[in-house]
């Protein structure tokens, strides 16, 4: 495991405005940190937010769960999705709502939309390829892995700039061009996001090493690795969509990828196709 050094969060603490954990949120995690967390209460605690009950009720009837009936209260939501999916839902639903455009250099609709679609491919690749690893984990990772970008936009002024770059330099990643610009990358300052929001160390670990060349180097079959290489393709699947080219990093990662996948080009083509399908509805 990597760790960031305390100078380093230091300065991010000092320097970047961090959203504060919601008291939903903190209401939330006290209950499931319980020895046996009481689904009730927690059902009882959701209820409380209008805007989260109905994302969690849009959730659970949606194609991601492919329940055969509706859904249509907070309890028996709860008992479907499950803690870990629940607690991972309504983080990513508070964070979403603590940035203020005003207060962004980016477009933050197009960013969420962006990272929405590729946590959604990354279940969907997950499915499709008949990984058994938890899809609130995968949409967790998906959603929150860029998560130090709208932070990086709210301090910097000029951060749009820096996105335009990249995709202008797709021989470049946008850390490489952050590191350039502000000796700092969003891998580092979502690492610090995911930590202070309480996320799980493993989405916190792979938040501050998704760009990593080496993260893939020697194979060892773990679940983290899996997670990691279904982010890369669902990022070039996205990116390629949205692009019409290869995302900055494919290439650097494809081989090991599609190996860690047991996945060739063709089966990556039928993923893409049917992927595009779903975003283009």
């Amino acid at each position: 495991m990597l760790t960031v050094d305390d100078k380093v969060l230091s300065d991010i603490a000092r320097g970047f405005k961090v959203p504060a954990q919601p008291k939903l949120l903190l209401e939330l995690q006290s209950i499931v940190e319980e020895e046996e967390p009481n689904l009730d209460l927690i059902a009882e605690t959701i209820s409380k937010d209008v805007g989260i009950s109905a994302t969690v009720l849009k959730t659970v009837n949606s194609p991601l769960y492919g329940l055969a009936r509706t859904v249509a209260d907070i309890p028996l939501a709860v008992k479907y999705i499950g803690i870990n999916g629940i607690v991972a839902l309504v983080t990513s639903n508070l964070l979403r709502e603590s940035f203020n455009q005003q207060q962004c250099s980016i477009p933050l609709e197009e960013f969420w939309e962006t990272a929405n679609n590729i946590a959604q491919t990354m279940v969907f690749i997950a499915k499709h390829l008949g990984k058994r690893i938890s899809s609130e984990k995968l949409f967790a990772i998906g959603l929150f892995h860029d998560c130090g970008i709208p932070v990086m936009a709210m301090k910097y002024k000029n951060y749009g700039k820096v996105l335009k770059l990249a995709e202008e330099t797709p021989s470049k990643t946008l850390a490489d061009i952050e590191e350039h610009a502000y000796k700092l990358n969003h891998a580092t300052i979502g690492y610090y996001v995911a930590s202070s929001w309480r996320l799980p160390v493993e989405i916190c670990q792979i938040i501050l090493r998704h760009n990593e060349s080496t993260f893939l180097e020697k194979l060892d079959g773990s679940e983290s690795q899996q997670c990691f290489a279904i982010l890369k393709m669902a990022e070039q699947i996205v990116h390629q969509h949205k692009y019409f080219r290869a995302a900055p990093d494919w290439e650097n990662f494809a081989d090991s990828v599609l190996t860690v996948l047991n996945c060739d080009d063709e089966a990556l083509q039928d993923i893409f196709e049917d992927v595009v399908e779903q975003l283009s509805q």
